[in-house]
This record gives C-alpha cells, structure tokens and sequence, in this order.
C-alpha cells in the first residue's frame, strides 16, 4: 500500500500517524509532531540525547528542525513487540546546505501514539564531514 505525505507517497506504508508526523514536521508544526507522541514518547536524534515527552520534543524540533524537510521515500512494518508495532523507512532529509540519507525506525501503541523515533543519518563519517558550512571569506 502507497500512503502520500504531501504528495510524495511512502512506498510500504499505510500508517496514518506516520504520515501525518512528516507532514506536520515539514510544515513546521512541531507541537503538532509532538502531539502524536505518547505522553511520554521519545525522539532519538542523531548526535543528541534522547528527549522524553512533548514539551521536550517540540523544543527541541523548534532549535533544530526549522527549514528541515524530510522525505521518506519506503518503509516496512518490522515486528509487533507486546502492544507495540514496529515501523523502519529509509528517505532523505533535505537541509538548507545539504541533503542526507536517513532510516527513520518508529514504535507505535494501540492507540496509535508514537512511543519512540530513532533518527539514524545513513551516511559515512567522511560524508558527515563534508557537509560543514563554508567559512565566510574576508
């Protein structure tokens, strides 16, 4: 099943709250990708540490995420472990300076909240490198 986030479909997934997570999130509506985790949710980003709860994801999106885009491109369901499903899609997201592959593994409950994201850049320490603003000249 293909299931779009704003127009760009995620091949493998038809997970609403999934969908609507990238959308809110390149909309810049971050108390409302907050509002999707559970009440004590976490959001694991890549080179920070893990933050727990709305209040703290949403801060957080609002410092690091502005003028972010992501695109999932395809996703699969990898197991259900107790009362949690378990999703894992794979994209790019896409910042002013430059663009990166990313796996994005999500937990989800039976009320369909988010209990966890785990954000993984997919690319090699060198490509990480290489992405570092260019020094203003003098």
């Amino acid at each position: 099943m293909i299931h779009s986030v704003q127009g760009s479909p995620i091949l493998g997934i038809d997970e609403p709250t999934l969908s609507a997570y990238f959308t809110a999130l390149n909309d810049e509506r971050y108390e409302d990708v907050a509002a999707l985790f559970a009440e004590e949710g976490v959001l694991y980003p890549p080179f920070a540490e893990p933050l727990i709860g709305r209040g703290a994801i949403a801060h957080y999106l609002h410092l690091e995420a502005v003028g972010m885009r992501a695109e999932p491109l395809k996703g699969e369901f990898l197991t259900k472990e107790g009362t949690q499903r378990c999703y894992r899609l794979v994209g790019k997201a896409k910042l002013p300076l430059f663009s990166v592959n990313v796996a994005w593994q999500f937990g989800l409950n039976t009320e369909d909240q988010i209990t966890f994201v785990k954000v993984n850049l997919l690319a090699t320490l060198e490509e990480l490198l290489s992405y570092q603003p260019l020094r203003q000249q003098r």
